[in-house]
């Protein structure tokens, strides 16, 4: 077995026993490596408590090895490949540089992807990119103004990047793909679970002309924490944000916040200011987080300076 196929195995294995995030078993894995740090976990000697950094590992390799079956994870390894779903870890060509930006910017933030599964092609991850993300009970108004959003960047040559959520996430999908351009999708479930469910044949159409990732691994299903966990991966993964359309309480502030937070570009459409699905994207503003942003046009000269482009969206 190659060094990283003994890695692979290793990180599938933790990402079925921890959930995303996990800083913890991310720092064991960066001490050790993720081969020794799971071989030092089975052993539990008195060794391994005095060597980790914190004594609390003892508990936690606990709750961790109630979860370990070295058995099971090979077989979901053999059967993700065999689906013909792509496996990235740290130090592969196409893995992104940019996926380390909030631990570099925040030493509490939540850990890096331990890996992360995609279906469809993952040379996207190193092309220029618009997150757009926002309300899933969008108005009209902010389904038309996705729409637009998307469509000019997609024309450009600019990923559009969201969730495949309901709401401004599958309008900015769509508008990409009916512009014969580029979008990526980002699941808190496996990339071979369709979720929302309502969206299985959206998400199958992104995998055939573009690309769907996540760190969850294949049959997966998504929970709270997941979808927590998945914001911080498209702020990372996106040269910039724009939120469309969000109240108060939506995900996309996380993501806009995350985004912030790392020095990425955020934008903002207003809405009414009689619109609680606006609400959101007016305090962004007004808290000096997000830019505003009011067509398609603008929200294309925004990402492409924000991403040293010309008009064409081809870099500088």
């Amino acid at each position: 077995m190659s060094t990283r196929d003994e890695d692979l195995l290793a990180r599938v294995a933790w990402s079925r026993m921890i959930e995303p995030g996990d800083r913890a078993a991310a720092a064991l894995i960066n001490a050790f490596g993720a081969a020794e740090a799971l071989q030092r976990l089975a052993a539990i000697d008195e060794q391994i408590r005095n060597r980790v950094v914190n004594a609390s590992y003892a508990p936690l390799a606990e709750k961790w090895l109630a979860r370990h079956d070295m058995s099971q994870a090979q077989r979901e390894l053999e059967q993700a490949l065999a689906a013909g779903l792509t496996a990235l870890l740290p130090g592969d060509e196409l893995w992104p540089a940019r996926l380390s930006d909030q631990e570099s910017a925040d030493p509490l933030a939540p850990a890096q992807p331990l890996m992360l599964w995609a279906r469809g092609d993952v040379a996207l991850l190193q092309k220029p990119s618009l997150a757009i993300t926002g309300a899933r009970a969008c108005t009209g108004y902010g389904e038309h103004v996705t729409r637009e959003i998307a469509d000019h960047a997609a024309q450009r040559s600019v990923t559009v990047l969201a969730g495949a959520s309901y709401g401004v996430d599958g309008a900015a999908h769509r508008a990409a793909l009916a512009a014969a351009g580029k979008t990526v999708a980002v699941l808190a479930s496996g990339v071979d679970r369709a979720y929302p469910a309502g969206h299985r044949d959206l998400i199958d159409r992104i995998a055939e002309q573009g690309l769907v990732v996540s760190e969850i691994p294949p049959g997966t299903a998504p929970t709270r924490h997941r979808f927590q966990m998945r914001g911080r991966i498209i702020a990372e993964l996106a040269g910039a944000v724009v939120i469309p359309e969000a109240g108060l309480r939506s995900g996309a502030l996380r993501v806009a916040q995350q985004a912030h937070g790392i020095g990425r570009p955020v934008g903002a459409v207003p809405g009414p200011v009689t619109s609680a699905a606006s609400a959101g994207c007016h305090m962004l503003l007004q808290q000096g987080t997000a830019q505003l942003v009011a067509d398609g046009e603008e929200a294309l000269a925004f990402i492409m300076r924000s991403n040293g482009c010309n008009e064409e969206g081809v870099p500088a």
